[in-house]
């Protein structure tokens, strides 16, 4: 009886999530007039790919917005990535005095919400403008490079550098090997479930962007595509349901994708573990 609770109870919560994709991948193939309609369908009268066809002719504007999306994505997961490996491994590794108050500012400032970290970012910008005549604002760096520096990876990867067993890393040395070689031999491959699991985080919270893009950028063409739906949901609603599910879609293709990798990962480990 419990265990029918239960599942009953998370089929609930999965429908509850499930259904606002369900609900807009239904009315991306639906026409404008079936659109208009007051009532809440999800079946569409009539499957057509118009409103696909439209965004791609005749607002094509949308895929360069597209674009600037994954250019930022990309720029800020490469960057987090190797920033936040060396200065995991460093905190994790150094048991120095330095390495913890560097993580002690780390973790302060993963506390403090994003409204507040974006004024140091608007003041150092404009210092940069003014005293070194490096343009930063209006540009793809302007909203890559405070993701780049995320406290996020650090403190999630140090962690799981701190978990791994002791002796790796005291075999290692006694083979000679030097911290580089450590990091990249042992450390790297060790940790690729939680590598990988940091990807699919930067990724989404990147690909997501509202607030640095709407301060940071003016020009309307250099923004993310998470931006425009607002605009097109108020300006051509009847390619509004397309445009959410062409954004979608990598999100659900990178976590499907994350997801059998780390489910082979583990598999793999199951079977190593048993021999």
């Amino acid at each position: 009886m419990k265990k029918t609770l239960i599942k009953i109870i998370s089929l609930l919560i999965a429908a509850i999530f499930l259904f606002p994709i369900i609900y807009t991948i239904s009315h991306s193939f639906m026409d404008g007039n079936q659109l208009k309609s007051d009532d809440i369908e999800i079946v569409p009268e009539i499957f057509n790919i118009q409103q696909y066809y439209e965004i791609s002719v005749e607002k094509n504007e949308y895929f360069k917005l597209y674009t600037n999306s994954a250019l930022m994505t990309a720029g800020v997961l490469a960057g987090q990535i190797i920033i936040s490996i060396g200065a995991a491994y460093y905190m994790a590794v150094r048991k120095s005095r330095l390495s913890q108050i560097l993580f002690l500012i780390y973790t302060f400032f993963m506390l403090l919400p994003l409204q507040i970290t974006l004024i140091p970012n608007v003041l150092l910008y404009n210092a940069a403008e003014r005293y070194v005549g490096l343009k930063i604002f209006n540009t793809y760096l302007a909203v890559v490079l405070p993701g780049v520096f995320s406290t996020l990876g650090v403190f999630f990867l140090k962690q799981f550098f701190e978990s791994m067993p002791q002796s790796y890393y005291e075999i290692a040395k006694i083979d000679g090997a030097s911290d580089f070689d450590i990091l990249l031999h042992v450390v790297l491959p060790y940790s690729k479930n939680a590598i990988a699991a940091l990807c699919l985080l930067i990724f989404i919270e990147n690909w997501n962007l509202i607030e640095q893009p709407l301060i940071f950028l003016n020009d309307m063409s250099k923004m993310p595509v998470s931006i425009y739906l607002n605009t097109l949901y108020e300006s051509n609603k009847n390619i509004f349901y397309a445009g959410c599910v062409l954004f979608m879609f990598p999100v659900i293709y990178v976590f499907a994708k994350i997801r059998d990798r780390l489910k082979t990962m583990v598999l793999k480990t199951k079977d190593e573990v048993g021999e």
